[in-house]
């Protein structure tokens, strides 16, 4: 008799789907808002890599920390990286940017375009194109639009940079002029 009760209890839970299986808990990464892959991508740039000529030395994951897992594994690369350099580390790709960041001036952001993003629930994609003036500390600027994709991967906790790809072109400064008035005006 108790074998045939637990038979229909099992044979129950399996119908009705509550077998004894894990019940998956939902994320903990927002798919959208503040910490959200899109806002992330865009305060990567607006944040992490903004540089006043009265910042203290630009230590990687003092700005940038809260973007990847330092001690992770991916793909990171950026056309304007020291000798084109592709990073598998996060810790490698933010030590290859100390020393330029380093001997630069000022570096000011704003977006152009974006960001755009795709989000699951393990995984996204984001997008934006960004603009910068970039002044070196012997007063060479550059002025660049550049194209940037991330890939996220949510940690249990938050959003970590897995996949990084940036590409610049150069421009006048005359072409980013009102995209770094428009940010300069929100702030």
């Amino acid at each position: 008799m108790k074998f045939n009760m637990l038979a229909l209890a099992a044979s129950w839970m399996l119908a009705t789907g509550t077998a004894f299986a894990q019940q998956e808990t939902p994320p903990a990464c927002p798919a959208a808002g503040p910490d959200g892959p899109a806002e992330l991508h865009r305060s990567w740039i607006l944040e992490g890599w903004e540089r006043a000529p009265e910042d203290p030395a630009f230590k990687f994951a003092d700005k940038l920390g809260r973007y990847y897992d330092l001690d992770g594994e991916g793909v990171f690369y950026d056309d304007l990286a020291p000798n084109l350099r592709t990073a598998r580390r996060a810790a490698d790709y933010g030590a290859m940017w100390e020393g330029p960041f380093n001997n630069m001036r000022a570096a000011i952001h704003a977006v152009s375009d974006g960001p755009d993003a795709i989000v699951g629930e393990r995984v996204a994609s984001t997008t934006l194109e960004f603009v910068a003036r970039l002044e070196t500390n012997d007063g060479t600027v550059t002025a660049i639009v550049d194209r940037s994709q991330l890939g996220w991967e949510c940690d249990g906790r938050r959003w970590v940079i897995r996949h990084e790809h940036n590409s610049a072109r150069t421009v006048s400064e005359g072409e980013i002029a009102p995209f770094l008035a428009r940010e300069a005006g929100k702030k």
